[in-house]
């Protein structure tokens, strides 16, 4: 080393003692210490003072104003130098074993002049494969949050996880794919070979709405152009019967045979053959002429079923009971609309207040009342008058007794023009009176027409009429009789109370009555309602045989009342 270096290092020493000495003294230490931190493992050299150093730290207070210069002696500057040296080839010896343990060549040699930029430190130890985050390998970030984060413990790799791998696209069709021998399920129809493969997804398309009138249309296309080939096909047929398949047919062979002089319709009523505006020429009168002056009226055909309510005026609209009361509404404020405008009109006297015992005060408020009695005895007549009136009123519009059977019998016949109904019902025992009575009574009361005819295992009821006639019958026999009730009733005479007491052995506990057929018939085939008694089931076939109705008595005996086959919704 030259002394030119040494002169510079040394320099810098001092330098850098002189300021650890002022940052000493501005901590206020006392001198001993200064002395001690300064000169601890160092040379015995004394400190020079720079110019703006103070000197007055650790020294008596005499000498606080005296500076002077420390001088080093010759022995210490060549003591302090070799020391310095021995320390930085200490220190530079140090510096290149450890780069040379680490491979690193030093440069201070070959640059002694620019210090070498220091190189990445390298780690002499591999990271363990999870530990590593491999951000290269895998360029998906969204596949990297979806595998999620490495475990930073020890594993075993068939714990990873794996990433899927991406499907090959294969843009061209291996040809064992478009093979039907190999691939059965390939349909060549679908596309060529480029598009006959697994196609991707398409969007989704957008809405095309069907005009009105294209399916139409379109089904009338396709039902011509059936007629058409159906037209084909028979051409076709008939010139293969008749051996025309071979000869063709050209429009101008076709030659039209030429008008007659004379139509044959025509003839009969001409003299000559040919037409002429001539009445001579005309053959209408005379023996042999065509023209009579009888006129031919055809035989009248009936027609295929019967026309009803030919000359009846079409139905009118049937309007719910709220309809019915706001027409009537309507209809009622017109009314008193006109008659309050006739009124302001002068066509028609104001109207007499409507007294009554609770607003005559008020109405009255601004009359004087000399008798006060007097004006109550008039309000009660006029209450009394309107009463009246309301109720003669309401007898008027009363009906007698002859028009309220003409008006039943009316709407008796009204509803049975809408059809009939017939019900037959089977009833296990019917000799109770008052049973009797009740099937008998309520037949004639509702303008039913059948039978009650008893055998020796069963009884049938028969019975026809409207369907509201039939519908309320029904409840009758099926609901409100108790059919297995011995006792008599408040209401039975003093002779059924005799027979009835001859009957008492018999048990009703397992009579039941059942509806076994209901049905629309055109006609009634009994004039009214009769009870009848046939002792054996022969003679009871045989009368039901002449009203057409023996199959009912075969349905009754074969009927089960637990089968849910056969068993009917009386209710229905």
């Amino acid at each position: 080393m030259s002394q030119q270096n040494t002169d510079e290092i040394n320099a810098l020493i001092a330098k850098k003692r002189a300021e650890v000495l002022s940052r000493i003294a501005s901590l206020n230490l006392p001198s001993g210490t200064a002395a001690s931190s300064a000169g601890n493992g160092r040379s015995a050299a004394t400190s020079t003072a720079t110019p703006g150093t103070p000197r007055n730290m650790g020294l008596a207070p005499g000498a606080a104003g005296t500076a002077r210069p420390a001088t080093l002696q010759p022995a210490q500057k060549q003591l302090n130098g070799s020391s310095i040296q021995d320390t930085i080839a200490a220190t530079r010896a140090r510096i290149e074993a450890r780069l040379k343990a680490q491979g690193i060549v030093g440069q201070a040699e070959s640059k002694p002049a620019t210090a070498p930029a220091p190189a990445p430190q390298k780690h002499t130890t591999e990271l363990h494969p999870m530990l590593q985050d491999d951000y290269k390998a895998s360029g998906n970030r969204f596949k990297r949050a979806r595998l999620g984060a490495a475990p930073r413990i020890s594993s075993v790799k068939a714990n990873q996880p794996k990433e899927p791998e991406q499907l090959k696209v294969e843009h061209e069709v291996p040809s064992s794919f478009t093979d039907t021998s190999k691939n059965p399920y390939f349909d060549p129809t679908l596309g060529n070979r480029r598009t006959a493969g697994p196609q991707t997804r398409r969007h989704a398309k957008q809405f095309n709405f069907v005009q009105p009138g294209k399916i139409v249309a379109l089904a009338e296309k396709r039902r011509t152009e059936a007629r058409l080939e159906q037209l084909k096909e028979e051409i076709a047929e008939r010139a293969r019967k008749a051996k025309l398949e071979e000869e063709v047919l050209d429009a101008t062979a076709l030659q039209l045979p030429e008008p007659p002089e004379v139509e044959w319709w025509d003839a009969p009523f001409l003299v000559e053959s040919e037409y002429r505006l001539d009445e001579e020429n005309l053959k209408i009168e005379g023996p042999d002429s065509l023209v009579t002056l009888y006129v031919q009226h055809p035989v009248p055909i009936e027609p295929p079923a019967p026309i009803r309510n030919m000359g009846e005026a079409p139905s009118q609209l049937i309007l719910t009971r709220q309809e019915r009361k706001k027409i009537r509404r309507q209809r009622r404020q017109e009314e008193q609309r006109e008659r309050r405008e006739k009124t302001m009109l002068g066509l028609l006297p104001p109207e007499e207040p409507k007294l009554r015992m609770s607003n005559f005060m008020r109405i009255m408020a601004n009359q004087s009342v000399p008798d006060p009695t007097r004006l109550e005895a008039e309000v009660r007549r006029q209450v009394n008058a309107r009463l009246a009136k309301h109720e003669a009123d309401n007898q008027a519009r009363k009906l007698t007794k002859e028009q309220r059977h003409e008006k039943e019998m009316a709407k008796l016949e009204a509803s049975e023009q809408r059809g009939l109904v017939s019900a037959v019902f089977r009833i296990t025992k019917l000799s109770h009176p008052q049973h009797r009575y009740k099937v008998a009574i309520n037949a004639s009361q509702m303008h039913l027409t059948g039978t009650a005819l008893s055998g020796p295992q069963q009884t049938l009821v028969i019975v026809e009429g409207s369907a509201q006639n039939i519908k309320a019958y029904k409840k009758l026999m099926l609901r409100r009789i108790d059919w297995a009730a011995s006792l008599p009733g408040m209401d039975v005479r003093a002779s059924e109370k005799d027979q009835m007491q001859t009957d008492e052995e018999i048990d009703y506990s397992d009579n039941a009555c059942h509806l076994i057929w209901q049905g629309d018939i055109t006609e009634r085939r009994f004039s009214q309602f009769k009870q009848r008694t046939c002792p054996t089931e022969s003679q009871a076939k045989r009368w039901l045989a002449g009203a057409g109705c023996e199959p009912f008595w075969q349905l009754a005996k074969q009927y089960d009342p637990n089968d849910s086959i056969t068993a009917l919704d009386p209710f229905a």
